[in-house]
């Protein structure tokens, strides 16, 4: 029987030291490699010296296809998800050196990573380019974050969809959650390479579209160096099977705030990511001499501008100065969200700080932004102000450098999961949920009331410091499928008892894809134990009522009330979602003089549909095509008996593959690994039976297909590398 074997080439460096450093403590390494390799910054390996740039940025790898021209809308981070994107924290290690904490790898591309080494005397160092190996950190007190981040999830009622390096990583988080007592039955794995774990920031912005509210992803460029996680919306498209579009514009997920119809707030940081005339890496897939740039053509301000507004911004889109000492990355995420769309929730430099750049950058930003009108053609408010943390001790930072260099601390940065919120917070927590330190605790008592009704899950983040980031910055949310919309214009404040015999109107724009069988207003008063509904009626796609003021006493101190509202094919949901644990909207009466009144109005006029969404406009994106396809969507289109199954399988050295050819035939053999890309391609031209071998010992652990394809016929073979 003959032998055939398919020689996969790939240039290794040989890492050899002859200095040792000595032993340091392994909690300051790993801190100290975190603040060096891990912030939110673009990564350090975007500065590699002497790499060539390749041919410019034309995004040619999928064919251009229009984005949906029917109906579109982005939703709120506040509404229904099904899913929170995260990954445990990976220590990425250098082969024979998996147990020396002075050594650490930096993935560059699928397979190869720069290793660093620390030295007492000059930090870490780079030490040269090879092959790495993924361990899943389940026992550092960093590591552990990402575990309670899944267990948050989870108990919002959303899927935890957990990325792997390797399939068999997934029995690894599983055990671990167990073990520590958290929730394990409600996640999804999906298998590939990374880089860092900012998700936020290189995870797809998904939207909905038609008649159907169809679920889709904008996927954008994400940072210079980290080529793995810039294709995280590609393995979520192929391995769970969401449309993905492809914009050729730098931008990340944590600088995009939107108020689910069609506002758009982010910062000048995405002028200077799109200015440079270099973009991501590429190489061949087989040989990492090959690692390139792409090169990448500058975007002035105005275009960068445009394309935003076009894609996601349509009704209105703001782009305002990035603050100076937020960790480098200029997001919005940092200091701002929604509550819902009529206004903001803001983390502000209070006046201790005043002499800080950011404290004046700040105060205009929130100026502006409560300047801007809402759907509803009334101001943005500040709906809730959060406190700012302090230092372990509950000092004060003693400078705008420390706390950017050393903290980047916010309570803003935290992740909505349906009636839960995932909060960071800077102290040990007990076993009530809150945090131990007093200045911590009485800072989340403070949040809990500015965000009523939701469930608040402390995480001490205090790992995080000098990275940039936290919660927000490295979950990314999945909406619902099946979305029931409601947007509301909320009469909050105080007004007149004068009122006196007016019924006051309540109105809400409510959709959903099979129609809306019922709508109403439940309100109380006065705290009361008693709720009584009011029956919406539907004009359009808006709901109507008015309450009854006529039949209640005005001088009453105050009504709670909340919106729900009932689907065609069966699904309720309420605005706010939080109203079943006490999330309402709330206003007020009194004697004197009418107060607020800019939040009383009594317009019932339905607004038109494509006020509340958009189609897009020109096209700046490109769909996925199918080609490379995922594992998952790879099958077998032959069943062809002459070519047999690998073995061993897995594989950790040679695998072999019986092939009878009889009387001779022709095939063209792609090897594809488990990012979809073509790592190795060869004919296979023989008569008669042979085992057709790969060397296996020269790919990176994981899955790959193997594709014998001759004319109209197709056979695929899987392989494990382990």
């Amino acid at each position: 029987m003959k032998k055939l074997t398919t020689l996969l080439t790939a240039t290794l460096v040989a890492v050899s030291l002859s200095a040792q450093t000595p032993q340091t403590d392994e909690a300051f390494l790993q801190k100290d490699f975190l603040n060096s390799f891990h912030h939110r910054l673009p990564s350090p390996q975007a500065l590699l010296p002497n790499l060539p740039t390749s041919s410019p940025s034309t995004l040619k790898a999928s064919p251009y296809k229009n984005l949906p021209e029917d109906r579109v809308w982005f939703p709120g981070e506040w509404e229904q998800v099904k899913a929170v994107v995260v990954t445990p924290f990976y220590r990425y290690l250098v082969p024979g050196h998996e147990r020396e904490s002075t050594w650490s790898a930096l993935p560059l591309v699928s397979g190869y990573a720069q290793y660093q080494q620390y030295s007492y005397t000059a930090g870490w160092q780079n030490r040269g380019i090879g092959p790495y190996g993924a361990a899943v950190d389940t026992a550092s007190s960093f590591g552990k974050v990402f575990f309670y981040i899944m267990d948050g999830i989870q108990l919002g009622g959303a899927e935890a969809w957990v990325h792997v390096e390797n399939p068999a990583d997934s029995a690894v988080i599983l055990r671990t959650l167990a073990r520590m007592n958290l929730r394990h039955d409600n996640l999804k794995f999906f298998s590939c390479k990374g880089n860092s774990f900012w998700y936020r920031d290189c995870g797809p912005i998904c939207f909905y579209h038609g008649d159907q509210d169809s679920l889709a992803m904008l996927d954008f460029k994400y940072s210079v160096g980290r080529a793995l996680d810039d294709s995280i919306p590609s393995y979520i498209h192929w391995q769970m099977g969401i449309p993905n579009y492809r914009v050729p514009l730098f931008w990340e997920g944590g600088n995009c705030l939107v108020d689910g119809a069609g506002m758009l707030v982010t910062s000048d940081a995405v002028y200077t990511n799109n200015s440079r005339n270099y973009g991501q890496y590429t190489w061949d897939g087989e040989d990492i001499n090959t690692l390139s740039y792409e090169r990448w053509n500058p975007l002035s301000a105005p275009q960068t501008k445009q394309i935003l507004s076009q894609l996601i911004g349509q009704r209105a889109t703001y782009i305002l100065p990035k603050y100076h000492y937020d960790g480098g990355t200029g997001h919005i995420d940092l200091y701002a969200d929604m509550y819902d769309e009529n206004g903001f929730v803001f983390s502000q430099i209070p006046d201790t700080y005043s002499s800080w750049d950011d404290y004046t950058i700040g105060r205009k930003n929130i100026d502006s932004l409560c300047s801007y009108k809402s759907l509803f053609n009334r101001d943005y408010y500040t709906m809730a102000t959060l406190p700012f943390p302090s230092k372990d001790n509950g000092s004060n930072f003693s400078s705008q450098y420390e706390y950017g260099r050393g903290y980047t601390r916010t309570y803003s940065n935290h992740t909505f999961v349906n009636n839960v919120i995932l909060q960071p917070c800077f102290s040990k927590v007990g076993s009530d949920g809150m945090p131990t330190a007093a200045w911590d605790r009485a800072n989340i008592e403070k949040i809990s009331l500015a965000y009523p009704g939701y469930t608040i899950y402390c995480i001490d983040v205090r790992e995080f410091d000098g990275t940039g980031g936290a919660i927000h910055c490295v979950t990314k949310q999945i909406p619902a499928d099946n979305p029931i919309r409601i947007l509301h214009k909320n009469i909050h404040g105080t007004m007149t008892a004068g009122i006196g015999n007016s019924n006051l109107p309540v109105s809400a724009i409510i959709t959903n894809r099979s129609g809306i069988a019922h709508a109403e207003v439940l309100y109380r008063i006065n705290d009361s134990d008693e709720w009584q509904s009011l029956d919406l009626t539907p004009n359009g796609n808006r709901w109507y009522g008015h309450f009854p003021f006529s039949e209640i006493n005005t001088t009453i101190d105050s009504v709670d009330y909340y919106i729900s509202a009932t689907s065609n094919n069966g699904k309720t949901i309420t605005k706010p979602m939080t109203a079943n644990q006490g999330g309402y909207y709330h206003f007020a009466f009194c004697t004197d003089a009418l107060i607020d009144s800019s939040w009383f109005d009594f317009d019932t006029t339905p607004i038109p549909m494509e006020n509340i969404t958009f189609s897009f406009g020109s096209n700046w994106a490109t769909e996925e095509n199918e080609e490379p396809r995922p594992l998952a969507a790879i099958e077998e289109n032959s069943l062809e008996e002459n070519i047999g199954q690998f073995y061993p399988n897995p594989a950790s050295d040679e695998a072999n593959l019986n092939i009878n050819l009889g009387s001779g035939s022709n095939f063209d053999v792609t090897i594809i690994d488990q990012s979809g890309r073509t790592i190795h391609r060869s004919k296979l031209q023989t008569a008669g039976q042979i085992v057709y071998t790969i060397n296996a010992s020269r790919l990176a652990t994981g899955i790959y297909n193997i594709v014998f394809s001759n004319g109209d016929t197709r056979i695929v073979r899987r392989l494990i590398v382990k």
